[in-house]
């Protein structure tokens, strides 16, 4: 009996896990270039041991977690400090250890005329360094299909002032999230560069969370969880019994 309890918390823990891990789905799906999470479990025992030491009573627990990369939809904006990603890549920003790669690109210009995130980190370029765009109060900014940034004054003139970065990851499987919808590089983990990448000017990367689907998977780890906290229920109520009645001999 006491096996069957253990096996039963170890499953309400996991759906518990399950839960948060939607719920974090959710708050986000309003977030501009969020990634999705998903988890896989699995059992603790396996082969002669599930079948002969535990008596075909297992155990469970969240094996990993597992980003969903999946390119989210694409709204236009008409906000010329809006890019997109469509196909391969992530933008560079400057983090506090080093760059730090992201899909959203809602970005601004700061009074010093560099290049922001909305959460005000610098947006970098190849050499990993910030991007100045100046006049722009005068000027039109236009970024090309691979980032290259044009100032175009209002006379016509037009000079390149900037170059956006979008890398490619050689492993993403080494992306290691961060805050917001940031990701750093574990150790193996290289940029590389992108196989298939246009810039949308004037356009956001939506979040990849499906509303419907994560709702379906909330109310179904809701369920299965309570079903686990029934079968707690049931043993605790069995001890008691055991109590009461005592021991013979």
């Amino acid at each position: 009996m006491v096996s069957g309890k253990y096996s039963a918390v170890a499953g309400a823990v996991s759906r518990e896990q399950s839960i948060a891990n939607i719920s974090a789905n959710l708050a986000n799906v309003n977030t501009n270039g969020y990634k999705r999470t998903g988890m896989s479990f699995e059992s603790l025992l396996r082969g002669e041991r599930q079948t002969q030491e535990a008596k075909g009573i297992n155990y469970n627990r969240v094996r990993q977690n597992i980003t969903d990369l999946t390119q989210g939809g694409v709204r236009e904006t008409g906000n010329p400090y809006d890019l997109a990603i469509a196909g391969d890549g992530f933008f560079k920003v400057e983090g506090p250890n080093g760059p730090l790669y992201t899909r959203r690109g809602d970005f601004l210009v700061d009074q010093e005329g560099v290049l922001r995130t909305s959460n005000g980190q610098a947006v970098l370029n190849d050499g990993n360094a910030q991007i100045t765009i100046p006049d722009t109060e005068t000027g039109r900014v236009t970024v090309g299909e691979k980032g290259t940034i044009t100032l175009v004054t209002p006379d016509g003139i037009s000079a390149e002032v900037g170059q956006v970065a979008v890398v490619g990851i050689n492993d993403r499987f080494l992306l290691k999230r961060e805050t917001d919808t940031t990701f750093s590089l574990k150790d193996g983990g290289n940029e590389v560069p992108p196989e298939n990448f246009q810039i949308l000017q004037g356009n956001l990367e939506l979040s990849n969370v499906n509303m419907t689907e994560e709702m379906t998977k909330l109310i179904n780890s809701y369920r299965t969880f309570e079903t686990y906290h029934k079968v707690l229920e049931g043993f605790s109520r069995l001890g008691q019994v055991q109590d009461e009645l005592g021991t013979i001999g």
